[in-house]
């Protein structure tokens, strides 16, 4: 696997440009977006503001590129996700959409992702997730490499076929992908 397709890629690429200048241990760049939604119930109508914010973590550690490349590779190789590429050249990483219900890598979905609630608890947790995630190296001062991630998902009722909710990063999985580049270096 060699090149992105899609445009998650360009929009992580362009984020990290954007955000180059600020780079600091878990810091993050945000988008902020807002929907007008309007529910009928039997109870009357009600309008609801929906606000989501999208992130792009950058946490520095101290390898330089060239070694971490490898590591963040074998990272995402351990999740066991399929990958839509990987681009060594730009050192570039990003898996397709997938598929998990409950828990990822050894954690519950609400460690992750921030979803909303329902009267039967967190729906990270209890909805099926769809999720997306891509990583990018980025060089800093010599022996450094500043490790950009952005994580995409929704959640969807299991057999209802409603509309998805958009999920927020808790930045987690972030932090933890950029522990396991260091420690894998």
């Amino acid at each position: 696997m060699t090149s992105f397709r899609l445009p998650f890629a360009l929009a992580l690429l362009a984020v990290t440009l954007a955000t180059g200048g600020c780079a600091s241990t878990g810091s993050s760049a945000g988008s902020y977006e807002q929907q007008h939604v309007t529910v009928d119930s039997p109870g009357g109508r009600v309008d609801l503001l929906l606000t989501r914010e999208q992130y792009l973590s950058s946490d520095t550690i101290t390898v330089p590129p060239a070694r971490a490349w490898p590591a963040l590779v074998q990272t995402y190789a351990g999740f066991g996700v399929p990958l839509q590429g990987a681009d060594g050249r730009n050192r570039m990483i990003a898996t397709q959409y997938f598929h998990a219900h409950a828990t990822f890598a050894g954690e519950r979905m609400s460690r992750w992702l921030d979803c909303g609630s329902t009267m039967t608890g967190e729906i990270s947790t209890n909805y099926e997730i769809t999720l997306r995630f891509g990583t990018l190296i980025d060089t800093s001062a010599a022996g450094r490499s500043i490790v950009r991630t952005a994580v995409t998902a929704t959640a969807i009722a299991p057999g209802s076929g409603t509309t998805p909710v958009d999920c927020s990063t808790r930045g987690a999985l972030e932090r933890r992908i950029a522990a396991l580049v260091a420690s894998k270096s």
